[in-house]
Parts: C-alpha cells; sequence; structure tokens
C-alpha cells in the first residue's frame, strides 16, 4: 500500500493493531494460520476455484455492491476501492493481491495437473495480513493453502510446489519479478 491507513472502524490506528471484521468465512473453510508471532493489523482472505475460469470469493467484502455494468468504450470497467475495514465500499489492496495470487497459482496448478496427467479439483485459499513494518509504513504478509482431491499428501505436495515455482505472481512475491515504478508527467 502506497499510503498508510485511514484510521476507520476495522482499520489500523496509530495506537495499534485494529480489530478483525466480525465477519468469520463460509463454513468449512477455516482462517488459515498465523504467519508471525506478530498481530496483524488487518487480514484479507480470498479463495479461488477454477482459476482463471473459475470465481474468486473475497472474504468481508460484504459493503461492496457491484450493480451489473456495461464496460467502457475501451472494454473497461471500474472497481471501487476502499481501505482495510468492514465497510469499506470498495475492494482493499490486500484483497485484490490475494485474489490476485489465489487466481494465478490456482490456474498455474490446473496447468501443472493436466501435464501430470490428473484430471481432479483443487483449490486455493490465500490470505493477506497486514503489518507494521519495523523500518517504517507497512508490510503485507501473503500465504496461501491448497488442496488437491484425490492424490496422494506426497505427490500432491510434489505438484504444489511445482505450481509455485512457475506461478508468475509468487515469483513477483517471492522477489523474482520484475518491478518498475516510473513517474509519468
Amino acid at each position: 500500500m502506497a499510503t498508510d491507513p485511514t484510521p476507520q472502524n476495522g482499520a489500523p490506528t496509530a495506537d495499534g493493531p485494529a480489530p478483525h471484521a466480525a465477519q468469520a468465512p463460509p463454513a468449512p473453510s477455516a482462517p488459515l494460520a498465523p504467519s508471525a508471532a506478530e498481530e496483524a493489523l488487518y487480514t484479507a482472505q480470498v479463495r479461488n476455484r477454477g482459476g482463471t475460469a473459475g470465481e474468486v470469493v473475497i472474504v468481508g467484502a460484504g459493503a461492496v455492491e457491484l450493480a451489473a455494468t456495461a464496460a467502457g468504450p475501451d472494454g473497461a470497467i471500474t472497481l471501487p476501492t476502499g481501505g482495510p475495514s468492514a465497510e469499506a465500499a470498495g475492494f482493499d489492496p490486500e484483497q485484490l493481491l490475494a485474489a490476485s495470487w489465489s487466481t494465478c497459482l490456482g490456474e498455474t496448478l490446473k496447468v501443472v495437473l493436466r501435464e501430470h496427467g490428473h484430471r481432479v479439483a483443487s483449490r486455493v485459499s490465500v490470505e493477506v495480513d497486514l503489518l507494521r513494518d519495523p523500518a517504517g509504513g507497512y508490510r503485507f504478509a501473503p500465504r496461501a493453502e491448497i488442496g488437491i482431491d484425490e492424490l496422494p499428501a506426497e505427490e500432491a505436495q510434489a505438484l504444489i510446489e511445482a505450481a509455485h515455482a512457475r506461478c508468475p505472481v509468487s515469483k513477483l512475491l517471492a522477489g523474482g519479478g520484475d518491478v518498475s515504478v516510473t513517474r509519468v508527467p
């Protein structure tokens, strides 16, 4: 996130971590294990089924209402953005990052499974914590959990690792992407 979150209900404040939104994920999914001993200021939770031909479920985005709208003349649609709070009327960077990674990793996993002759269902759950950065500002701590039906654990783990190694968003998150920031007039 480029700027510090604006204090709002459920969002970080200068006094410390904010409470998590009261909304629980739909059953049977449970939150992923904490990524560090520190307490997250906010956690975005997103699940993908079917990679790019599937769907993304953004947990806790109940305040966002999307009307069925047609794309503009240039083919663009507009998505509302908001901060990390239950009342935000838009998607926050944590949710968008989680949606991007879960979709990309889910699609890459489908390709890896097909290449190994498997036609089984899989699912990717991603959470992105917003944490205070000891060096100043904030940082993200993303993590993914992947389930593959009908495969032995060892084989599933090897395929998950192969998908993670090939996924462009996984590479970017691991510091292996080409990132450029340029000022424009």
